[in-house]
C-alpha cells in the first residue's frame, strides 16, 4: 500500500464516524412516527379493553353482593332508592368491602365507579344506575321488588353504565330519564307487552352535569368500546349492548 493512500484513509474513517446526516436523521425521525401511529392506537385498544374488563368484573361482584343482599333481607331486592334514608349501592356495599351499613355513604366502595368513565365527582362515587322496575324507588305505597317479579331474569337489566352528575355533587341511583318505546318514562312497571322487543329511546349518552330535574338525568351511558354500555342482568350474566340494542323488554318485568 503507498503511503499517500493513509490521509484519504483516516479522513474517511473520521467521517464515517463523526455522526448521522440530516437526511438519515429525518428518515429514522419518519419510521419512528410510523411506528407511533402504529403503536399507539393499539396500546388505546388495550387500555380500553382493561377497562372493559374492570367493569365486567365490578358488575359481576355487585350480582354475587345482590344474591346475598336477597338472602339476607326476605327475598327481596335492595330499594333502588328510598329518599333521605338508603339507595341500592349503599345496601349491597357491606358484601362488597364497604361499610356494612346501608345508612351511610362509607357502604360505597370504588367497585361503583366505572373505569372508563369520563367525568370524576369527589361528592358522590357511582356511576352505574339501577333499573327502577327491580330496585324500586320506595315510597309509601311501592315496596322492594322480589325476584320472582322477574319472569326472564336473562333478559332483564339491573345495573347498567349510567349517571350524569348532578350540581351539587350527587348523582342518580336509578335510571331516570330514560325513555320507553311509547315515548313514557320507563317506571313502575307499566310497559305495553307489545312493545317488549321493541328499542327504548336512546338519550344523550355523554358523561356530564346536568341540572337535578333535567329528564337526560341517568339514561345509559355508552361508554366503551364500540358505542356500547356493560349491563348486569338478573341471572347474574354481564353483557355490552350497543345504541338501540336495548329494548322494552330489558327493562319491564310485568311481561
Amino acid at each position: 500500500m503507498r503511503s499517500e493512500d493513509f490521509p484519504r484513509r483516516r479522513g474517511w474513517i473520521r467521517s464515517a464516524t463523526g455522526g448521522f446526516t440530516l437526511i438519515e436523521l429525518l428518515v429514522v425521525i419518519g419510521i419512528i412516527g410510523i411506528l407511533a401511529g402504529l403503536i399507539l392506537p393499539a396500546l388505546a385498544r388495550a387500555r380500553e379493553h382493561a377497562r372493559l374488563t374492570e367493569c365486567l368484573n365490578q358488575q359481576k361482584q355487585m350480582g354475587v353482593a345482590t344474591l346475598l343482599y336477597v338472602q339476607d333481607n326476605e327475598e327481596t331486592y335492595p330499594p333502588g332508592r328510598q329518599a333521605g334514608v338508603t339507595q341500592w349501592d349503599l345496601c349491597i356495599g357491606g358484601y362488597l368491602g364497604g361499610k356494612n351499613d346501608p345508612y351511610t355513604p362509607e357502604a360505597r366502595t370504588a367497585i361503583f365507579k366505572c373505569p372508563s368513565a369520563t367525568v370524576r365527582n369527589a361528592a358522590v362515587t357511582l356511576n352505574y344506575s339501577a333499573n327502577p322496575n327491580t330496585f324500586k324507588e320506595i315510597t309509601a305505597t311501592e315496596g322492594p321488588a322480589r325476584p320472582e317479579s322477574v319472569g326472564r331474569p336473562s333478559d332483564v337489566i339491573l345495573v347498567a353504565d349510567s349517571i350524569q352528575y348532578r350540581p351539587d355533587g350527587t348523582s342518580h341511583a336509578i335510571l331516570w330519564g330514560v325513555q320507553a318505546s311509547s315515548g313514557s318514562p320507563i317506571f313502575w312497571n307499566n310497559g305495553n307487552s307489545a312493545n317488549s322487543q321493541s328499542p327504548i329511546w336512546v338519550g344523550p349518552d355523554r358523561d356530564d352535569t346536568l341540572a337535578t330535574l333535567d329528564p337526560n338525568g341517568a339514561n345509559f351511558r355508552y361508554r366503551h368500546s364500540g358505542n356500547t354500555a356493560q349491563c348486569l342482568f338478573a341471572d347474574g350474566h354481564t353483557e355490552r349492548l350497543g345504541k338501540g340494542k336495548i329494548r322494552d323488554g330489558n327493562l319491564y318485568t310485568n311481561y
